[in-house]
């Protein structure tokens, strides 16, 4: 059965699912997923085998389909940089405001944590501290790697 987390406490481990097959939400702690836990948000969409407990549907696996976590993710990857027209466009860092001259801009790992950290908090407010500081890690990991940071 799939559904989505419609609510989600990290600090106590659980959250709950609205089944695509089930009116009541179902109860999923974070225990019984096959999957990282800091890619666990609301929003997320999990595949789960459940069961009747005694306060009603609880889960006993999920897998994950989809997470807004990895999503903004692939978004600070992979969308291009906002224009200054756009309603939602980030201010580009001090000295970035020229027009692009076809060749990659060389970050300072300060300016990539600042602009991954803006993008993130934009595309999904609601991940927690923990995820943000987790993608920002493999976000800058996959940066140094490329060399596409000051050193």
């Amino acid at each position: 059965m799939r559904g989505e987390v419609v609510r989600y406490d990290a600090i106590k481990g659980y959250a709950f699912v609205a089944a695509d097959d089930l009116d009541e939400d179902v109860f999923l702690h974070v225990n019984d997923i096959d999957f990282d836990k800091s890619l666990m948000a609301v929003g997320a969409v999990v595949e789960l085998t459940h069961e009747m407990g005694e306060r009603g549907p609880r889960a006993v696996s999920a897998s994950l389909v989809r997470s807004p976590v990895a999503d903004a993710v692939q978004a600070a990857l992979g969308e291009p940089r906002p224009q200054a027209a756009d309603p939602g466009a980030l201010a580009a860092p001090a000295g970035r405001d020229r027009p692009h001259d076809g060749f990659a801009d060389v970050l300072s790992p300060a300016e990539l944590r600042a602009e991954v950290t803006e993008k993130l908090l934009g595309s999904v407010p609601d991940l927690t501290g923990r995820q943000v500081l987790a993608v920002r890690a493999a976000v800058e990991q996959i940066a140094r790697h490329h060399g596409w940071l000051d050193s």
